[in-house]
């Protein structure tokens, strides 16, 4: 028994209670808006969190370290730090720090033990948004993965224990559920999971969700494609961006009819699903599935290519049912270079929008409308910066070997977020592509409803994707990667990096990193683990096999390419 179960004598209460509540749910579907007794119950729990966790409030303040004591972690089943950095060298130094130890101090605040909603730890997103949400669950379940594999495992099983049929939920509550689906990403996200895994647990984790998966995604051909194989939105909350220029105006007074509208985001995050369901296929000794998969996401690469590429514009846009490009430049028109659609020449079309600074290329990079675009403002999808999509394009711009300015733009990220957590205490839903802080910010300006419920700026205290800043810092921009029980390093730590010297502690791995950067791009470091250490130095951009350098083996670099 862990400390985040049930008491003994409550278990055989709790399924029968989850079961009542499911009915209840199942019975209310049809109301869209949550009912009274849940906004009661979400009030009530959020000033809990707020006096459970008043040491993270007093962190934030400077009373007390941002910290998390160990009999606060056991009480939730955590049994390790989370990774902690220490920069030192540069103006942002203390701003790296803090904002990096927020992130998971947050993370923890908002991840819940067992209850009547889920048989196992789950996530919310942030105190306002007290539920399991998809695609939030499948970035959070990222941020975890640096600390508590194990963590982030349930945060994934939750969204698919609380499916509706075949169908992953958009967002279940106590109280509430929805009838819609999100970006699907819980397969990418646990295929991402199972890489870092040992292979007998990778295995395990593979074969336990494989079917269901599988299922949802038979679901979603069934009920999302298009004649044409693409795929389109049931409504614009389902694609999770619902005040986009390309879905609505911006109070959402008035909702685009997304049915029949080819989504290029859409169809590139199932490319995403059937990569990982290859790749969890393989893992579970399933080698014609992998195959059919595998097929599958080439073809809808192709289809996307060649229905939504915008020759003019040098973008993917949505195609509505006459099959004209809904002619706005959105994040989501980024996309397709995470699922790999593009050639080279288009690729690098994409990549100069990515850059231009009246492109995606603003001070806090990738914002969720172009910056040029006629349609941006400081509200929600309409030109704010987001750090799950964001995440994903830099993504893109690593899988097509351009990993130096993916570097740059996650520097830019990451360092935007601690800065504004420096200037406001607050880690924030989302962020100003032109500013270090929020003053700007809007929430669906007009919708009296959102002012009402939500607040007429971004949601504070809100990790649901913003604790990908931590990740891009760790992944992008120090290049680690953790693999069949191997450690590697890129650092591609950008000239506005020279002269940091960070210190980073992975408890998970038993590991202390220690690096610093020149002008140059020379990378001095050395590493620590089980009691062994060893010194190293590289070149920005190319890679480290630490577990080899603590083996003794010559010292040696590679692009780093080869380490991913």
């Amino acid at each position: 028994m862990t400390a985040s179960d049930p008491p003994p004598d409550a278990r055989p209460v709790l399924p029968r209670l989850r079961h009542l509540l499911a009915g209840l749910r199942h019975a209310a579907a049809r109301i869209r808006r949550p009912q009274v007794v849940g906004r009661w119950y979400r009030g009530l729990t959020y000033v809990w969190h707020l006096l459970v966790w008043s040491r993270i409030a007093a962190g934030r303040t400077g009373a007390l370290p941002i910290e998390l004591p160990p009999a606060v972690l056991r009480g939730k089943g955590i049994t390790l730090p989370p990774p902690h950095l220490e920069a030192a060298g540069h103006p942002d130094a203390q701003a790296i720090n803090d904002g990096f130890a927020e992130v998971y101090a947050l993370l923890f605040a908002n991840l819940q033990r067992a209850d009547l909603l889920s048989s196992t730890r789950h996530a919310i997103p942030g105190p306002a948004f007290r539920g399991v949400y998809l695609w939030d669950s499948a970035f959070i379940a990222q941020v975890w993965g640096w600390w508590d594999p194990t963590v982030a495992a349930e945060v994934l099983n939750a969204v698919v224990e609380l499916r509706d049929g075949d169908r992953l939920q958009h967002v279940v509550t106590e109280f509430h559920e929805s009838p819609y689906t999100q970006p699907p990403l819980i397969a990418w996200s646990l295929a991402r999971l199972a890489e870092r895994l040992p292979a007998p647990a990778a295995r395990a984790l593979a074969g336990r969700h494989f079917d269901v998966l599988c299922a949802y995604h038979d679901w979603l051909n069934r009920h999302r494609r298009l004649d044409n194989g693409l795929y389109a939105w049931a409504h614009p909350y389902e694609s999770g961006v619902e005040n986009a220029p390309r879905f609505s105006n911006t109070d959402e007074s008035a909702l685009r009819r997304t049915t029949h509208i080819a989504a290029a985001d859409f169809s590139s995050y199932v490319v995403l699903q059937l990569e990982a369901l290859a790749g969890l296929a393989v893992l579970s000794g399933r080698g014609a599935a992998a195959d059919h998969y595998a097929g599958e996401a080439q073809l809808l690469r192709r289809r996307i290519d060649a229905l939504l590429w915008d020759e003019r514009d040098g973008l993917y846009y949505d195609r509505d049912g006459a099959g004209s490009p809904v002619r706005v430049a959105t994040i989501a028109a980024l996309l397709p270079l995470w699922a790999g659609v593009p050639d080279a020449a288009r690729a690098e079309r994409l990549v100069a929008r990515i850059l231009a600074p009246d492109g995606f290329g603003t001070r806090m990079p990738l914002p969720s409308v172009a910056r040029g675009e006629p349609h941006f403002e400081r509200d929600m999808w309409r030109g704010p910066v987001w750090l799950n999509t964001a995440y994903g394009v830099i993504q893109g711009l690593l899988r097509y070997g351009r990993e130096q300015a993916a570097a740059e733009l996650a520097w830019r990220l990451c360092l935007g977020v601690y800065r504004v957590f420096a200037e406001e205490r607050r880690i924030y839903e989302f962020y100003d592509p032109d500013h270090h802080h929020t003053r700007h910010l809007h929430r669906k300006r007009g919708n009296r409803w959102k002012a009402f419920t939500l607040g007429t700026g971004p949601q504070k205290d809100f990790v649901g994707w913003t604790g990908l800043a931590n990740n891009l810092l760790l992944e992008v921009v120090l290049g680690l990667e953790a693999r069949a029980g191997r450690l590697r390093l890129c650092p591609r730590l950008p000239p506005a990096a020279a002269g940091l010297r960070l210190s980073l502690r992975l408890p998970r791995h038993d590991v202390r990193l220690g690096l610093q950067a020149d002008a140059a791009g020379t990378v001095t470091g050395s590493v620590t683990q089980r009691g062994r250490s060893a010194a190293f130095t590289t070149a920005r951009g190319s890679a480290v096999d630490l577990t080899a350098v603590l083996d003794g083996a010559t010292e040696g670099t590679l692009p780093c390419a080869s380490a991913t």
